[in-house]
């Protein structure tokens, strides 16, 4: 998993589609899909029609990349170093 990039959360718009969605977090479109679903988060449609997440969700699943993450590098480290 890559590194999930900081996001000021008081910036996000309301709204983000899919395509946006996968830049901001630099995942794949295939990547967001299948971290939606483990996470539970599921797209929806806005007012004009565009699938996407809500501010909520961008940040729920942001979190839960981000932790993820470090709860990887950590298991690594703790691999690599007897003292850990």
């Amino acid at each position: 998993m890559p590194n999930i990039p900081y996001i000021n959360y008081k910036e996000l718009d309301e709204f983000y589609t899919i395509s946006q969605l996968c830049s901001l977090l630099d995942l794949s479109k295939q990547e967001l899909k299948e971290k939606c679903e483990h996470y539970g988060v599921k797209p929806r449609r806005n007012e004009i029609g565009d699938y996407g997440l809500v501010k909520y969700d961008v940040r729920k699943l942001h979190n839960s990349l981000y932790h993820e993450g470090r709860d990887n590098e950590k298991k690594a480290q703790k691999e690599d170093d007897p003292w850990a």
